[in-house]
C-alpha cells in the first residue's frame, strides 16, 4: 500500500543529479564574481579593501570558472550517463565529479594568488596546471572503467549496445585520452596559437575550427542522450556527412597567420550560416522532452545571435573597431551565457528522471531574467564597443553614456545571477524528490 515517501538521503543522489548540482554551483560562483568585476567597473574604489585581489586576479577566475566548470561539467555528466551501464555511473561517477570541482576549487586559489599561465581560456599554470592534467587522466581512466562494464553488459540506458555503438564508444574514449595531454601542451609556454597580424587576434580558421567544434557536440548530443530518431536516423547520416566535409575545408585552410582580409578566410567563417537550417532539422528530429523546448528555442536565437556577430565583426573594417573592445566581451558572453548555456540546460534535463528536476529549469520567472539580462547586458556591451572603437579615450574619460552602460551591465549581470540561485535552490529540493516507484511500498 502506498506510504509516505522518504526523502533521498545524500549518498542515494544520482551522478547526473551530482553533475548538475556540481554544474550549477559553479555557474552561481563564476556570476558571482562577475557581479564584483562589472561593480568594480562602475566603483573602482571598490577594489581597494580586496587588494592584492586587483581586477585583473578576478578576470581568470570569473572566465575559467564558467568554462571549466559549468561550460564542462554538464558534459562529463552526459559521458558518464552514456558509458554507464544503466545510465548512472555510481561511486566511481561521483569520484570523478569530486576531483574536477577539487581541482577547479585549488585552481581558483591558485588564480587570485597571481599564478595564471597568462593565457586567456588557458590560465592553468604551476601546480594547477598538474592537477587539471590528473584530473583529466582521472575522469578518463572512471570512462575506460565504465566502458568495459557496459561493453559485458551490453546495455546503454535502455537500449541495446549494439557492436557499432561498442566501437564508437572506444574510439571516442582514445580521443578523450588525449585531451589531458593536448591541454597541457596548448597551456605552455612555448606554444602559441596563430595570430591575425591585422588584428592582433584569432585567424579565420581557428575560429572556424573551434566553431565547428560546438557543432559537433551539438550533432551528438542527442544521439548520446539515446533519443529517438523520427527517421530511424538518415537525417543524421546526412549532417554528418555535411560536418564530415566541412571539417575537409577547414584542414585545406591556411593555418599560420592570416589575416581577415583575405577573402578565402572570410567565406570560410561565413560558411557556419549553413548550421543554422542544418542543426534546426537535425534537433527537430529527435524527441525532446516537452520541458527543454523553450530552451531549444533560446539555444537558436542565441546561436544565431553568435553567428551574425562573429562574421559580422571579422569582417575588415568592422574587426579594427571592434578588436578588443567590450563587443569583443558581448560575443563571448552570447557564446557563454546565451548558446552554451542554453544548450547545458537541455542537456541536464535530458539526464535526469525526475520530472520534479526537469521542471528546475521551466520555472518561467528565473528563465525570462536570464535570458532578458543577457539581451540587455550583450546589446549595451556591442553598443558601448562601438563607441570605444570609434573613439578608444571615451573610457578613459568615463563619459556618462559609458558610466551608464557600465551599470546596466551590472544590474543585467545581478538579475542573472539571481535567476543561476534560483536554479541551484530547486535542484537542490528536487533531489529529495524520489522516482514514482520509489514512492510505493
Amino acid at each position: 500500500m502506498p506510504t509516505r515517501a522518504l526523502p533521498l538521503q545524500p549518498q542515494s543522489m544520482t551522478v547526473s543529479e551530482s553533475a548538475a548540482i556540481h554544474s550549477l554551483t559553479w555557474l552561481v560562483a563564476a556570476n558571482l564574481v562577475g557581479v564584483l568585476l562589472a561593480a568594480l567597473l562602475v566603483w573602482p574604489d571598490l577594489g581597494s579593501p580586496f587588494v592584492p585581489l586587483t581586477y585583473g586576479r578576478w578576470v581568470p577566475l570569473h572566465t575559467s570558472l564558467h568554462l571549466y566548470g559549468w561550460t564542462s561539467l554538464p558534459l562529463v555528466g552526459l559521458l558518464l550517463a552514456w558509458y554507464a551501464p544503466g545510465g548512472d555511473a555510481g561511486p566511481l561517477g561521483h569520484i570523478a565529479l569530486g576531483v574536477w570541482s577539487g581541482t577547479l576549487v585549488f585552481a581558483a586559489v591558485e588564480w587570485l594568488a597571481g599564478g595564471s599561465s597568462g593565457k586567456l581560456f588557458l590560465e592553468w599554470g604551476g601546480v594547477s596546471r598538474v592537477l587539471m592534467f590528473a584530473n583529466l587522466v582521472v575522469l578518463a581512466g572512471v570512462l575506460a572503467a565504465l566502458a568495459v562494464r557496459r561493453s559485458r553488459r551490453a546495455s546503454l540506458l535502455t537500449h541495446s549496445w549494439s557492436s557499432a555503438a561498442v566501437a564508437a564508444g572506444w574510439l571516442l574514449l582514445a580521443l578523450l585520452a588525449s585531451v589531458p595531454f593536448v591541454l597541457v601542451w596548448a597551456a605552455g609556454d612555448s606554444v602559441y596559437p596563430s595570430v591575425n597580424p591585422r588584428s592582433s587576434g584569432a585567424t579565420g580558421a581557428s575560429l572556424l575550427g573551434s566553431s565547428l567544434g560546438i557543432v559537433t557536440i551539438a550533432v551528438l548530443t542527442p544521439i548520446l542522450l539515446g533519443l529517438k530518431a523520427h527517421d530511424e536516423g538518415r537525417t543524421t547520416r546526412l549532417v554528418v556527412g555535411v560536418l564530415v566535409l566541412h571539417f575537409a575545408w577547414f584542414g585545406a585552410l591556411d593555418h599560420g597567420d592570416v589575416s581577415n582580409h583575405q577573402v578565402a578566410h572570410i567565406i570560410a567563417l561565413a560558411s557556419l550560416a549553413v548550421w543554422l537550417p542544418l542543426l534546426t532539422v537535425h534537433l527537430r528530429n529527435f524527441s525532446w522532452p516537452r520541458t527543454t523546448r523553450s530552451w531549444l528555442v533560446a539555444f537558436a536565437f542565441w546561436g544565431t545571435a553568435l553567428l551574425a556577430t562573429g562574421i559580422i565583426g571579422f569582417l575588415p573594417g568592422v574587426l579594427d573597431r571592434w578588436k578588443f573592445t567590450n563587443a569583443l566581451v558581448a560575443h563571448a558572453h552570447i557564446a557563454m551565457a546565451g548558446l552554451v548555456t542554453s544548450f547545458n540546460v537541455v542537456v541536464l534535463q535530458c539526464l535526469h528522471r525526475r520530472s520534479r528536476f526537469r521542471a528546475v529549469f521551466s520555472a518561467p520567472a528565473p528563465f525570462w531574467l536570464w535570458h532578458g539580462g543577457m539581451v540587455v547586458l550583450a546589446t549595451t556591451l556591442l553598443l558601448v564597443g562601438t563607441i570605444e572603437g570609434f573613439d578608444p579615450g571615451v573610457l578613459f574619460r568615463r563619459s556618462a553614456m559609458v558610466s551608464v552602460g557600465y551599470f546596466v551591465r551590472l544590474v543585467s549581470g545581478a538579475a542573472m545571477t539571481v535567476a543561476s540561485l534560483c536554479w541551484l535552490v530547486a535542484a537542490w529540493r528536487s533531489t529529495g524528490t524520489p522516482l514514482p516507484s520509489e514512492a510505493q511500498a
